[in-house]
């Protein structure tokens, strides 16, 4: 087999589907890409057999292709390779000895493959019935939850990302169970049969790096694994077995505090409070709020302390004292879009809520931590 390749196309390709390859996989030849060669052009596969990804460079994008068949690339030096050649246009020529020979005008690279005979069975294949999203919704919902997921083992479940749609409503849940982060999407269609599903964190993370520009996003549903498909690339995942605890109960909905402010500036307060926070792992951070004021301060008994102080917008007039974790505060901050949120709170050890001041699909929940 032959084909001639612009640089830029492969190496795009080859980007894409190396993010499912996974360093502890115990298989090797899983550490190889795929290659079909096929009169309608070359499709790029990688797998750890928990995520694969799957590219597509149609015939009208290669140069000249010559022969049908497979090839099982290894990874390890391969797209560094591709990155690091001097010319644009790249010649690849496999032979029967599992070697291929990658070439340009002033260098040429020999690598043995794997047997394309060794290779799992990996089927990706549609749902009868698709659900489309816009892609850069997708990311955002993404961006909004994941930052939550756990990433302790000792609780599989809570590593992955809830995904539930009922009807035309969609839902996504990520917690770690000290924070959780829930966002809810208006589809543009109703969906016959109600879905409620888990995804690996790492699976929509990667996913979420792929997609660069909006575009239409069709999303595959099945009893055990879920694919996704954007332009010429497919993300199937497996999905994770057992059901996602209910979060419902943990938000509430009367609050004795409700305080809006700027998100910028309670960022930076906390930010910088959090320079001299004695618990340098968790950050933690003590907040004071009483009539219009509040109060940010940290101890370090090894630097010193610090204050900041914030005037904001609140229905109560009593004093309340709490303390949290100011990187998962910051954390949640880091994904709203407005300028103004409000901070929704009960006594010292009860759930923070955070929501944007207009956005309802948002809610971010932070559990406050004892001092004492």
């Amino acid at each position: 087999m032959k084909w001639t390749i612009e640089k830029n196309i492969i190496l795009d390709a080859l980007n894409n589907v190396t993010k499912a390859l996974s360093q502890r996989t115990t298989i090797p030849v899983l550490n190889g890409i795929v290659f079909d060669i096929s009169e309608k052009g070359i499709d790029l596969l990688a797998s750890d057999s928990e995520l694969t990804i799957k590219v597509t460079i149609s015939k009208e994008d290669i140069k000249n292709l010559e022969g049908q068949g497979r090839i099982i690339i290894q990874s390890k030096y391969f797209l560094e390779m591709i990155r690091k050649m001097p010319a644009d246009i790249i010649d690849f020529e496999t032979d029967e000895n599992l070697k291929i020979k990658i070439s340009t005008p002033n260098n040429q690279y020999c690598l043995n493959c794997y047997n394309p005979d060794d290779y799992p069975n990996i089927n990706i294949e549609k749902s009868k019935e698709a659900i489309i999203i816009k892609s850069d919704i997708l990311k955002e919902i993404i961006n909004q939850t994941s930052y939550a997921l756990s990433t302790q083992e000792v609780r599989p479940l809570l590593t992955g990302i809830n995904l539930k749609i009922n009807g035309d409503i969609l839902e996504c849940i990520a917690t770690d169970s000290y924070r959780l982060s829930k966002k809810n999407l208006k589809l543009g269609t109703v969906v016959n049969n109600p879905i409620n599903i888990v995804i690996p964190g790492r699976s929509i993370t990667e996913l979420e790096k792929i997609v660069t520009e909006d575009d239409d996003m069709e999303i595959h549903v099945f009893n055990s694994k879920i694919l996704f498909i954007y332009k010429n690339i497919y993300v199937q995942s497996n999905l994770l077995n057992g059901s996602y605890p209910e979060t419902s109960h943990f938000i509430p909905n009367d609050f004795a505090y409700i305080i809006n402010l700027s998100v910028r500036e309670f960022y930076d307060a906390v930010d910088r409070a959090a320079l001299l926070a004695q618990n340098k792992e968790k950050n933690i951070i003590k907040m004071h709020i009483e009539d219009k004021e509040m109060i940010i301060t940290s101890t370090s008994n090894e630097l010193g302390n610090a204050e900041e102080k914030l005037k904001i917008d609140s229905n109560n007039k009593e004093r309340i004292e709490l303390s949290f974790s100011s990187k998962f505060m910051m954390d949640a901050l880091k994904v709203i879009k407005e300028d103004n949120i409000l901070l929704l709170l009960n006594t010292d050890d009860k759930p923070i809520l955070i929501k944007p001041v207009t956005d309802e699909s948002l809610i971010e929940l932070i559990l406050p931590i004892k001092t004492y």
